[in-house]
């Protein structure tokens, strides 16, 4: 799909954490005037690599009326969101909307309902879905409905877009407007509806010569014969505690190196993973961090590929909407 020039779209970044939707929506042409992120390192990473973008601290406050004075127009505003997802995750005790970070979905929804933006791109886990037996999910879809936003949704695996990384994570789309449809338009390519789904990059053999993401317990364990036999093409899915999961150890994702054994991730390679430029996280308001906390933000942030081919689609199909109206 070819992309237009942006004739105005700006983006509002909720829970931005690192600024993955940011970065994705400004290569294709979406700049952020705003970006929420409670955090302080993640906001310090998105003043270093955003320094035109108003930051707000809390989501729980920040009203239509702050953004609006900040210069964001609402029927030019793509409000984007990759919300708390720890009370959806199968991993967790899955408290859903009763989780309070997840619930911060309600402060997400106020906002819809007061800015009334033209688009809206929300980012979770696939747990969303069953989360409470789907009554959360149907929750959130009214609160869509009910601010006058057709939508669709689809789950996307970050492989499918040129990274070493299986990260599945369910994506909304949401549109107010006359075109019909735009959402689908957005995350459904009609030449592969039905029965043509999204091609995944095949296996890619081991290879002697380079590292090769694997899986392992931190000790060994697991790890039978050559070590570069048996290593999947794709790491697992990035966690924010950095590749120390004890409590399932079979989801860490390690380097496998031959005559050296396994080795965890480093930030710049979780970087890569990600879609990242090198040493997107190596500061925070100036100062270098930490690697603590750069696997952190890493492990809770979004697949940039994934999401700039979101973008690049719903620009497109923006400018057919501006050019039926």
């Amino acid at each position: 799909m070819t992309t237009p020039t942006n004739t105005g779209l700006r983006l509002v970044s909720l829970c931005a954490g690192i600024g993955g939707i940011d970065l994705a929506f400004h290569r294709a042409g979406i700049p952020a005037a705003a970006a929420v992120e409670i955090d302080p390192a993640a906001r310090g990473v998105l003043a270093d690599r955003f320094p035109q973008t108003v930051l707000f601290d809390d989501v729980t406050k920040v009203t239509a009326d702050d953004l609006i004075a900040v210069g964001v127009v609402p029927d030019r505003t793509v409000v984007a969101a990759g919300w708390p997802c720890q009370g959806n995750s199968s991993r967790g005790r899955r408290g859903g909307l009763g989780d309070p970070r997840s619930g911060l979905w309600m402060h997400i929804a106020r906002l819809l309902a007061e800015l009334h933006p033209r688009w809206f791109v929300g980012e979770n886990v696939p747990g969303l879905l069953s989360v409470n037996q789907g009554r959360d999910f149907g929750l959130i879809a009214d609160d869509l409905a009910g601010r006058g936003l057709e939508f669709a949704w689809r789950m996307l695996d970050a492989r499918g877009f040129g990274v070493p990384h299986r990260r599945r994570r369910l994506v909304l789309v949401g549109h107010r407007g006359d075109l019909r449809a735009a959402p689908v338009r957005v995350l459904l390519e009609p030449h592969r509806v039905p029965g043509h789904p999204h091609p995944h990059h095949p296996p890619t053999p081991a290879n002697p010569d380079t590292t090769t993401p694997g899986t392992g317990d931190g000790r060994g364990n697991g790890i039978r014969g050559g070590l570069t036999d048996w290593a999947p093409a794709y790491s697992h899915s990035l966690v924010s505690h950095g590749g120390n999961d004890k409590q399932d150890p079979s989801m860490v994702t390690y380097v496998v190196q031959p005559h050296t054994g396994p080795r965890r991730l480093t930030p710049l390679e979780c970087e890569r993973l990600q879609g990242f430029p090198d040493g997107w996280t190596a500061t925070s308001n100036g100062r270098a961090q930490a690697d603590k906390a750069r696997y952190a933000q890493l492990g809770n942030a979004v697949a940039v590929p994934v999401f700039e081919w979101i973008a690049r689609r719903l620009l497109a199909v923006d400018a057919r909407a501006g050019v039926a109206a």
